[in-house]
């Protein structure tokens, strides 16, 4: 009796095969005390509308980087070739859910730790819930883990990078070179760390600390009181990590921190595009040109 073929290999969402700047600067988020609860979750709060004090926090090398958005945009583009292709084989696909355009967890918004009093208020050091077009995006990922081993093996190929999907992938790439992203990534790290040891950071990073111990908590700088292993203990914030990320945000707001970290990064990432302008120009062009590229396909939807 022959043997029952391996199933395919589904390729990683492309939003994970772009690494944020804030996982490449931090290792991964700071406020990541567990797995972010399961929006469905009926005792599970929803999240806040994100802060402007998050939002706010742009930085030049944002404009170079894709942003989630902009991912999404790229992958629904791809979903709508993977259609067409399946349907030619004689196979339906279900696509994913259309992307809103809005940036429903901002790349910074948890660069230099907590920045907005509400989510500490209600969450601490805790992830809040992911908005739900993201919920509804995972799952729809999920679901194609599920699929009949015929249209796994159509859509995606054998080892996950084949089948449909690299014939839309390679097809909304035509004509165009990805940039060099593991140097763009390693200089949005570099410039992070060296950041840390400008003075002027130094100086309000010793005020937070200073102001912290008057709250009665001893941290040395906000990175370290987001990576608290203490809030992983639980499922959910304690009245004592509420009261620390309070206190966090109230050190900041005295402090000035945030303004003064990201206007110093924000002096070395705009050194680092003078000195590097070709590499950048190259970088911005081809992010533009993939993006023009997916939003064609969607249109013609």
């Amino acid at each position: 009796m022959p043997s029952r073929p391996a199933r395919a290999v589904l390729p990683l969402p492309l939003l994970l095969t772009l690494l944020t700047p804030l996982a490449l600067v931090t290792g991964c988020a700071p406020a990541t005390a567990g797995q972010r609860p399961a929006a469905k979750e009926a005792d599970v709060p929803a999240a806040p509308a994100v802060g402007e004090e998050a939002r706010r926090l742009v930085l030049p090398f944002d404009a170079y980087a894709m942003s989630t958005p902009a991912i999404h945009t790229v992958e629904s583009a791809e979903d709508v070739l993977i259609r067409g292709c399946m349907q030619a084989q004689g196979m339906s696909w279900k696509a994913l859910p259309r992307p809103s355009g809005v940036d429903q967890d901002p790349p910074n918004r948890r660069r230099y730790g907590l920045v907005e009093a509400d989510i500490a208020a209600r969450f601490g050091y805790h992830l809040p819930p992911e908005p739900p077009e993201l919920t509804r995006r995972a799952a729809a990922w999920d679901e194609r883990k599920n699929l009949p081993d015929r249209e796994q093996l159509a859509a995606f190929g054998r080892q996950g990078g084949g089948g449909c999907w690299k014939k839309a992938h390679d097809g909304l790439l035509r004509g165009i070179t990805p940039a060099d992203q593991s140097l763009f990534n390693r200089r949005i790290g570099e410039e992070f760390s060296a950041s840390k040891s400008d003075p002027e950071v130094v100086r309000v990073i010793r005020g937070w600390s200073a102001c912290m111990r008057e709250n009665g908590f001893r941290y040395s700088s906000p990175l370290k009181v987001t990576g608290d292993a203490e809030w992983g203990k639980s499922s959910r914030p304690a009245r004592r990590e509420i009261a620390v990320a309070r206190a966090d945000i109230r050190c900041k707001e005295r402090t000035d921190l945030v303004p003064v970290w990201s206007g110093v990064e924000a002096r070395m990432q705009n050194d680092v595009i003078r000195r590097h302008a070709e590499d950048f120009r190259v970088l911005k062009a081809e992010k533009d040109r993939w993006l023009a590229a997916a939003r064609r396909v969607l249109d013609r939807e």
